[in-house]
């Protein structure tokens, strides 16, 4: 078709039926998938998957079956049988579709009773004789009428003194959680419950890119701009079922328009036709709600990112740097450069307001005590007068993203920050996709705060690369953070401190106390770097 040649593609990447080779294993996904594996082998009983309209439960629902049935040794061991609309409206039709699945006939003269027990005698010959896994899955739980859900409770009743006869998998949406409050009986035979929600940004960016590779696009050749990709998430909130919708959408738009790649606009533009949708405003907002939603969205596509621009262009570094003299309107003198803040008051008094004294160099020798020099971090003094253009460089390294890099180095992925990235790094096209080996630049991006007010920080290391700061960040525990920062006595240093802040003396030697070995040795409270300290 040419639908596909056009694209680069050799089948839909997009298309809204559950098809088990575009099951996206998002950490939410994988790990319901995993542990409703684990407890079907274990014969736990009853297990409960929910979540909202889309979010991917009939794709996991067809992933778990065929988990079951790939491997011959699966197969022999495990038989799984799918109820697609459990909406019965007697007791008997609901026996006798459970019953049809397993095989059995069922005769008008039986009555239920005996229907349950030709059920059990099923259940018992292929659990114990033939030591086999029945599993029972059952899709659109929230249809199950009550006396379903009773049938269903009989029938975990069935099982040995090891383990239950029969495996219950019931996918539904949110609203079966109120049932379940209603039938204690039944919610007490639950063996797990999974409560999915919708994919957040990267796990979108991620799915996409995934089934446009399994469709043959090459990872090279994005079809989505980095603003597409967001405008996508923003319309469709992460909701699997929705993206998939807009996708489709979008690539048509792409051929009809003789566009290569899907920016923000057109994403917008294809998401406002299908408004109804992708609406997550009920119908009854009022047009004033609308109107201020609308104002602040624009805001922050438009203002933001020219506000990021201005504050960081690409031409010019943001760090500090010494301006040049100027000279004075009344006598025709040259004024004294700008020191960096608080220089000028640790000055001795003769220095103060001295025109001559304009070497940088000079006044950062003169600000140190002349008796008690600096110390060094990690090593030596750096003397460097102007702060780095950029923090350093780092290898992508396989299954690392670069919103995952931009807050381990700079704590946070703000705009400001992903700008800056973006614009020091103009060999790399998309910087959604990064091959692994890729280096990217991290910008010197000044932070706005960085030290906590009246409060002390403990710090266990100091490093002074970023190479070599990533690779001890990556094998510290969860509580300590790294704190980039500059100044004229120490240069670029990466320290390692604890993310608790810390109000006395006291309480910071007892944290201390209680890290481990390795920790305490090094570990100190940080005196705050002078004002003229420049944090990333």
């Amino acid at each position: 078709m040419d639908y596909f040649k056009i694209l680069n593609l050799s089948r839909e990447p997009f298309s809204n039926s559950p098809e088990p080779e575009f099951f996206f294993p998002s950490q939410g996904h994988l790990t319901c998938l995993q542990q409703l594996e684990l407890a079907i082998r274990l014969r736990r009983g009853l297990n409960v998957v929910m979540g909202d309209v889309g979010t991917g439960k009939t794709t996991l629902c067809r992933e778990l079956i065929l988990r079951f049935t790939e491997r011959e040794e699966d197969r022999n061991e495990v038989e799984t049988y799918l109820l697609l609309d459990p909406s019965c409206n007697t007791p008997r039709e609901f026996l006798s579709a459970v019953a049809f699945a397993f095989g059995l006939a069922v005769m008008a003269a039986e009555s239920d009773w005996q229907i349950k027990e030709n059920i059990k005698n099923r259940l018992f010959f292929k659990g114990v004789e033939e030591k086999k896994t029945i599993v029972l899955i059952i899709d659109e739980g929230q249809k199950l009428p009550a006396f379903c859900r009773e049938i269903l409770r009989e029938f975990l009743n069935y099982e040995t003194n090891k383990y239950k006869l029969l495996q219950i998998v019931i996918f539904a949406q949110n609203e079966f959680r109120e049932i379940m409050k209603e039938h204690v009986n039944f919610a007490d035979r639950v063996n797990k419950y999974h409560l999915f929600g919708p994919l957040d940004f990267g796990e979108t960016k991620a799915m996409i890119r995934f089934r446009l590779a399994r469709a043959g696009r090459p990872a090279d050749t994005p079809l989505f701009t980095f603003c597409g990709l967001w405008a996508i998430y923003r319309a469709t909130g992460g909701y699997p079922r929705r993206i998939i919708t807009l996708c489709h959408q979008v690539l048509l738009a792409l051929i009809i328009q003789n566009k290569s790649k899907a920016d923000w606009f057109l994403v917008r533009s294809v998401s406002r036709r299908l408004k109804p949708a992708f609406s997550r405003i009920p119908q009854l907002a009022t047009a004033g709600l609308a109107a201020v939603l609308l104002i602040v969205f624009a805001a922050f596509w438009f203002l933001i990112p020219q506000w990021t621009i201005n504050r960081y262009p690409a031409s010019i570094p943001a760090v500090r740097t010494m301006p040049a003299p100027v000279k004075a309107a009344s006598s025709g003198k040259e004024s004294p450069p700008a020191t960096p803040a608080g220089l000028v008051e640790s000055l001795p008094e003769q220095t103060k307001g001295n025109p001559a004294v304009t070497d940088p160099m000079l006044l950062a020798k003169q600000a140190a005590p002349p008796t008690k020099p600096a110390p060094a971090l990690a090593g030596k003094a750096n003397l460097e007068q102007k702060a780095p253009d950029n923090l350093g460089r780092l290898n992508i390294r396989k299954g690392v993203t670069v919103i995952q890099l931009l807050r381990d180095v700079y704590g946070s992925s703000g705009p400001d920050r992903f700008q800056a990235i973006i614009e020091a790094n103009p060999h790399i096209d998309d910087i959604n996709i990064v091959r692994t080996g890729e280096r990217i630049i991290f910008p010197a991006v000044p932070a706005a705060t960085s030290w906590p007010q009246d409060g002390k920080l403990v710090r266990v290391a100091n490093k002074t690369n970023l190479d070599e700061a990533y690779g001890y960040y990556k094998k510290c525990p969860v509580y300590v953070r790294m704190l980039p920062f500059w100044n004229p006595r120490d240069g670029m240093v990466f320290a390692f401190v604890l993310k608790k802040v810390f109000y006395s003396e006291k309480e910071a030697r007892s944290a201390i106390s209680n890290l481990p070995a390795s920790l305490a040795a090094k570990a100190e409270i940080m005196e705050k770097p002078g004002e003229d300290t420049v944090y990333y």
